[in-house]
């Protein structure tokens, strides 16, 4: 076998494995659109105050309302929610990062599903532009 014939025999082999690897990949395994277009900031516990639920609402992976962001849960009306820090999303709109009361259920609830209560600083998420 020649110097230049050795590294074409790599590269084929690197191309075959690469091949049979990602064709006996799961298709769960793969991260679904909702999983990659939905962000995730960063969050703290930067606001000492709570919200409480106006209607029953989705609790959402990201501050995002419809199918871009996964459903943790669906919260009932009048549920207190402890709100750790708030962002904007792109589209302007504001969302606090909040642990659902006597749970340690954590997401992002959008403030036209809440009541505010006292206590709220409305603190940034750190680095939350999104």
């Amino acid at each position: 076998m020649n110097s230049k014939t050795f590294p074409a025999l790599v590269a084929a082999g690197a191309i075959a494995a690469a091949a049979l690897v990602s064709a006996s990949v799961p298709a769960a395994a793969a991260a679904t659109d909702t999983e990659v277009s939905c962000p995730r900031p960063r969050v703290a516990n930067r606001d000492p105050g709570y919200v409480t639920m106006t209607g029953s609402y989705n609790l959402k992976a990201g501050p995002y309302a419809g199918g871009r962001c996964a459903t943790i849960t669906k919260v009932a009306r009048g549920t207190v929610l402890y709100v750790q820090c708030w962002v904007l999303n792109s589209h302007g709109h504001p969302w606090g990062y909040v642990r659902v009361k006597g749970t340690g259920t954590y997401g992002w609830m959008s403030v036209d599903n809440v009541r505010y209560g006292p206590g709220l600083n409305f603190a940034k998420c750190p680095g939350s532009e999104l």
